[in-house]
């Protein structure tokens, strides 16, 4: 009996492979960074650091590991083909910035979303793991709407430094669809409680559908995690707007699907636009 539960060990222990390499632009081969890299059906992921570099545990060399990264196409590449060398190189996707004239019609900067005065409650993440967000469901409520900022608010930080990636995402009849941001935003600054204050007004969002705000993990500090980061949120009778995901390529789950006997919170992400009257 030993010797069986100490050859289950064993195999289970190189059940899993790991695949490790660069992910570069095809057309100039330079290093593309912070790029999302995962198994969707098994709930695995990660995101590459700045010189490109990643790693990934893999099961199978059936796996399909799914590379995707703003302004670039997705590749969906075979995990064998990654262990037996896990160099791959993105495409870009043009993306022309349109035109936007905010003429007298539109009204003044309104807040869209919750912004919460009082510190009130904190909630994190959810997962350790790169790739993981946390982010607010914002009802636009069917107007035209300019997005000139994002905010958030942080009610603990633990480390040193902080790396996060903005995400804005269409979120239609309860589904977070395409990222609406043309480029990478980052926030690198020192940690530290209080506002983050990111200006979108250059990518000319215009956008009259619901969003999900987001913040994305894309590096550890050290290998400290991001256990000690919490943001502002506060107990909601109308309901949870707050979402989360557990690394890259994973789908987004509602926080009250996940909990559904903690209480309803509302998650003080928020934008700041102009609204066509």
């Amino acid at each position: 009996m030993l010797s069986f539960i100490l050859a289950f060990i064993f195999i289970s222990a190189h059940a899993q492979e790991y695949a490790q390499g660069r992910v570069a632009d095809a057309d100039t081969g330079e290093p593309v960074p912070f790029v999302n890299i995962g198994i969707p059906e098994l709930n695995v992921g990660t995101v590459s650091d700045e010189r490109g570099k990643y790693g990934l545990r893999v099961n199978s060399p059936e796996d399909v590991v799914v590379f995707s990264s703003i302004g670039y196409h997705t590749e969906n590449i075979e995990a064998g083909r990654l262990l037996s060398g896990g160099d791959v190189t993105l495409r870009q996707r043009p993306y022309d910035i349109p035109a936007v004239e905010v003429s007298a019609g539109w009204a003044t900067d309104v807040i869209i979303g919750a912004k919460l005065e009082e510190r009130g409650h904190s909630i994190g993440f959810g997962s350790s793991e790169l790739g993981t967000e946390i982010g607010a469901h914002i009802e636009i409520g069917g107007k035209a709407t300019f997005i000139k900022s994002a905010h958030f608010t942080v009610n603990h930080a633990a480390g040193d430094s902080l790396l996060f990636r903005v995400n804005l995402y269409e979120f239609v009849d309860g589904e977070v669809r395409k990222n609406l941001l043309p480029q990478n935003v980052i926030i690198s600054a020192v940690q530290t409680r209080g506002a983050i204050d990111i200006d979108l007004s250059k990518f000319n969002l215009v956008t009259s559908r619901d969003v999900l705000l987001s913040l994305e993990w894309i590096k550890d500090d050290e290998g400290s995690g991001n256990v000690g980061i919490t943001f502002r949120s506060e107990k909601s009778r109308r309901g949870n707007n707050v979402y989360t995901k557990h690394t890259s390529q994973a789908p987004f789950r509602r926080l009250s699907d996940l909990a559904p006997r903690a209480p309803k919170l509302l998650l003080g992400f928020y934008l700041v636009g102009r609204q066509d009257n």
